[in-house]
């Protein structure tokens, strides 16, 4: 018998101050969970990520599921299961999805890059799947994966290429120090 009192949120999938085995990993994996929020980016192929707009911290989830074709700005309820993904939460299998509304926006928060980081970092994990803006930053490097270092004054982190939306033009190429 299962008993859910209020309404379960992305929050509530996220959330945990145990670094656990890896980063951070949800103690819901497995769970089936229906939670609702904005799509603030689409992946090409249809996965998407999913913010809450009421909180600021542990409110985005990645949601990988090429049934449902959403928009930009939808504010979407998804039946989905719970998984992680090599540290990275996600929901998958959506068993239905429903718009709310349509048109709705998410200012990205502001941050320094050091509260991102490049290690696992609880500051960082704060964050996962959250639409996220970092100002005034210099290029430092490109690795073998494609995936840049940032710095700000306040340090480093990660810009990763993966979920670039191609059909934007291509990849931006930088050199050492571009700003």
């Amino acid at each position: 018998m299962t008993i859910t009192v209020g309404i379960l949120g992305i929050y509530d999938i996220q959330y945990t101050i145990d670094q656990g085995e890896y980063c951070y990993e949800t103690d819901m994996s497995g769970a089936d969970v229906t939670v609702s929020g904005i799509v603030t980016h689409v992946k090409p192929g249809d996965q998407f990520f999913l913010q809450d707009p009421d909180i600021d911290t542990w409110a985005g989830i990645y949601v990988y599921d090429t049934t449902v074709n959403p928009i930009l700005g939808d504010e979407l309820s998804v039946s989905a299961s719970v998984n992680e993904y090599y540290s990275l939460t996600q929901l998958l299998d959506v068993t239905s999805s429903t718009v709310i509304s349509t048109g709705n926006y998410i200012a990205p928060i502001l941050l320094d890059a050091s509260n991102i980081g490049i290690e696992c970092s609880l500051s960082g994990e704060m964050y996962e799947s959250m639409l996220v803006e970092v100002r005034d930053i210099t290029f430092d490097s490109v690795d073998e994966f494609g995936n840049w270092t940032i710095s700000d004054d306040s340090g480093s982190t990660m810009v990763d290429d993966y979920y670039y939306d191609d059909s934007l033009g291509p990849w931006p190429s930088l050199l050492t120090g571009d700003i």
